[in-house]
């Protein structure tokens, strides 16, 4: 109904335009002495005028309702200068609108990106730690790979068997295996901290020995497949800060991640996951917190601070080197949180309860509050403490052999 009322509007419009040529032009034969003739031809001009004025205000009505971009008659409507203008300022005026809509909409898009912005702009490979190892943690058993920045890895499995011995390999026995690999470009998930990749190539080194047997060094070495490979297919990749509760079980089962209270992957903590296989290759970088201890020295008496991943990292006072601990806390910290933790007594069965802070003052210090909760007097005076059931310090770095 819309278009075909647009369409009458025009064809009345265009007829007075051509009634008022016609006339205009009539007009131009009439004696200009002839007062009555042009009092006429003036007032059918006036009345013409007042018809395409009407036209005008008509057509700007029905353009303002509706979509030009759609209307059938936007061409023709280009003939006359007033609609023109009209209709170039809705239109101005919508692509305004429709612009701000694009930058608002690009602007949230930006906002809504992974927050780990350095994943999607760098190669995942080249700031993931090189170094993975798929282990129970009992027995003496290892799969072991290093992964280049491309993707490509070289891995070894080893399964010793001391009890396993017999004529002429007294050692025991070994399971070995050698083989290099490479994964497909990681690529992101619903889940800003979760990556998934493909393995592309497995190749086995003694792929012609598997299932044989040498003896060498009075130890015996069989050849097999590697460990942590099994139906290996898909393999997601968790980056620090992942819940631990987007994992499977069997994944979990895998990751060395103990600590009480830790809901989410630490820093510098990674894991690659066989799908297929039900398998989780763990991963910390090099230079992390996990790897480094720091102590504080006050005389012969000295404070220890060992962070750790997997039971907590543990904080312990000593008076001297030939004494036992006079406290130890058991510190569910996660290696970045500045955040006052609840902490309780290492191997009591009744322990006593205190606040710790950590704080980081640079790569090789940090400044560690202890203030007591259900012990508000524990005496920390031989380490220097001023205040009954508090203590506060700068731990530095020690540096390894």
């Amino acid at each position: 109904m819309i278009k075909r009322s647009n369409q009458t509007r025009l064809g009345k419009r265009l007829l007075s335009l051509l009634l008022c040529s016609f006339l205009v032009t009539g007009c131009a034969d009439i004696s200009l002495g002839d007062k009555e003739g042009s009092q006429d031809v003036s007032a059918s001009n006036e009345e013409l005028s007042q018809d395409t004025g009407s036209v005008a205000d008509d057509q700007a009505q029905n353009d303002s309702e509706i979509d030009d971009s759609k209307s059938p008659l936007s061409s023709t409507s280009s003939d006359i200068s007033s609609t023109d203008q009209e209709d170039g300022t809705d239109k101005a005026d919508k692509n305004s609108k429709d612009n701000k809509d694009i930058d608002s909409k690009d602007s949230k898009d930006s906002k809504d990106s992974k927050s780990d912005s350095d994943t999607e702009d760098k190669n995942l490979f080249a700031i993931m730690p090189d170094f993975f190892y798929f282990s129970s943690g009992a027995g003496g058993w290892s799969t072991d790979i290093t992964i280049s920045e491309d993707g490509s890895f070289d891995g070894s499995y080893y399964d010793s068997d001391m009890g396993d011995t017999g004529e002429g390999y007294p050692n025991g026995t070994m399971y070995v295996c050698d083989f290099t690999g490479k994964f497909d470009v990681p690529q992101p998930t619903d889940d800003e901290y979760i990556y998934t990749t493909k393995l592309l190539e497995l190749t086995l080194r003694d792929a012609d020995k598997v299932g044989t047997t040498e003896i060498e060094d009075d130890t015996r070495y069989i050849y097999t497949e590697p460990y942590g490979f099994d139906d290996a297919d898909e393999f997601l990749i968790y980056l620090p800060g992942a819940l631990l509760s987007a994992m499977t079980e069997e994944c979990l089962s895998w990751v060395d991640v103990r600590m009480d209270g830790i809901e989410k992957l630490p820093v510098d903590y990674y894991v690659l996951y066989n799908v297929g296989g039900a398998e989780a290759f763990n991963g910390i970088k090099d230079d992390s917190i996990w790897t480094q201890d720091f102590q504080y020295q006050y005389g012969d008496a000295y404070v220890s601070f060992s962070p750790a991943y997997y039971m907590g990292s543990h904080f312990s006072f000593y008076v001297d080197d030939d004494s036992p601990a006079a406290l130890s806390l058991s510190i569910p910290w996660d290696g970045v949180s500045e955040e006052a933790m609840e902490c309780e007594e290492s191997w009591e069965s009744d322990p006593e309860t205190y606040y710790v802070t950590i704080k980081k003052k640079d790569d090789e210090t940090y400044i560690i509050t202890v203030e007591g909760i259900s012990d508000k007097e524990f005496d920390f005076s031989p380490w220097g403490g001023t205040d009954p059931g508090k203590f506060s310090a700068e731990f530095v770095l020690i540096e390894s052999d």
